[in-house]
């Protein structure tokens, strides 16, 4: 069947496919248009009929398709139109039952009408009582974020509103109170919203929105906590990093210094190359010989570690000396701290001791000590 060249084109089913025409007319199809085509992302599973019909009813509607739920389009009774609307109407019920889950599309009888199938679904699955309004009511009122993004909270919010939306029957006001009756509406959302938020992470900037006459729009005030949470969360990114660093330089400190495990000094780094001009060894030089400057502390802790007795010189006639060699004094420190009297040291042990350490001081004067040294294994190393 053909048309003038300047309008249309039909194939032999009656639909238009081209011409001027094809995006405005309804009774245009596509090619690529089939009924078992899913036109919107929602499945009608029975307890969702407000959202399945909201995103079927705008899947027609961007198809200029509307009138054949509503039923303003009426079906023909003479062709070419009455081929046009059949093809057009068998192809949205199409659409309608793939919408449908299976589990529930086999409970769906079968109705040839779009408006009538549509018609039948409302009836069935769109419950419209005064208990459900008043659940979804409750379910807005106590409609917090609880630790959820802002995105998320915002989400479960908006459902409910729709849902809300689908109680009212009330025919929309078109006289001058309109923009009044709408941005009173809009602004219990928004109490609602910034209310619902939790108040230790955006009570300042709640109290900033509120504050203000008028309050803006919805989306302005979504935008605007966002942006909060994204300060928010940058903040706490880079504390935690913070507490990562100091956590890891606190650790590094409870090494003790002095510990003879991790005690590098450059006593112990042995060169054999090296000699020593004072006891004539190899492995070190003069100004690290212990017998020239003394014992150093981490030395005299680690032979009482290891429970051996501390380096000690032999004098003149072969008499012990408590002394460190010519150094100045470290191991007579520590002989002296582990000689200090106790709790239970009599008055004569003090005397004793006060004697000691005043011979010990005498010999630390002399300049120069004769006769072999002690040997240390561990030190020649």
């Amino acid at each position: 069947m053909a048309a003038s060249s300047a309008s249309t084109t039909t194939d032999t089913a009656g639909s238009i496919t081209s011409g001027n025409l094809a995006s405005t007319n309804p009774y245009y199809l596509h090619p690529s248009d089939n009924p078992g085509a899913l036109i919107t992302p929602v499945l009608l599973r029975g307890d969702n009929y407000s959202e399945w019909a909201v995103e079927f009813w705008n899947s027609l509607q961007a198809k200029q398709k509307i009138g054949f739920l509503d039923g303003t389009i009426q079906k023909p009774t003479t062709n070419p139109d009455l081929a046009r609307w059949t093809s057009t109407n068998s192809m949205i019920v199409g659409w309608m039952r793939t919408s449908i889950d299976p589990q529930v599309r086999s409970t769906v009888s079968h109705v040839a009408d779009a408006s009538k199938l549509w018609e039948s679904l409302k009836q069935r699955f769109s419950v419209k009582n005064s208990v459900r309004k008043h659940l979804v009511e409750d379910e807005i009122t106590n409609c917090k974020q609880n630790g959820q993004t802002v995105l998320e909270y915002f989400g479960r919010l908006s459902k409910l509103w729709e849902e809300q939306q689908t109680f009212r029957s009330i025919t929309p006001c078109t006289c001058d109170a309109a923009t009044d009756l709408d941005k009173e509406r809009e602004d219990a959302k928004i109490h609602k919203f910034l209310f619902g938020l939790d108040g230790v992470r955006f009570g300042s900037i709640r109290s900033l929105i509120i504050d203000e006459d008028p309050l803006p729009d919805l989306n302005i005030v979504y935008s605007r906590v966002i942006r909060a949470e994204q300060h928010l969360n940058n903040m706490r990114s880079v504390d935690v990093k913070q507490d990562a660093i100091g956590f890891s330089v606190k650790s590094d400190s409870t090494v003790p210094a002095s510990s003879p495990s991790v005690s590098a000094t450059p006593y112990r780094n042995r060169d054999a190359n090296r000699s020593c001009t004072h006891c004539k060894r190899t492995g070190h030089e003069a100004s690290e010989c212990f017998l020239l400057h003394g014992y150093p502390e981490w030395f005299l802790e680690q032979q009482r570690s290891r429970g051996t007795s501390g380096p000690s010189n032999r004098g003149r006639g072969g008499r012990l000396s408590t002394s460190g060699g010519r150094g100045r004094g470290r191991a007579t420190s520590a002989a002296a701290v582990n000689t200090a009297p106790t709790s239970t040291t009599t008055s004569d042990q003090i005397s004793a001791l006060i004697n000691l350490l005043q011979t010990q001081q005498n010999q630390l004067s002399v300049d120069r000590l004769s006769g072999p040294f002690y040997e240390d294994p561990d030190w020649s190393r």
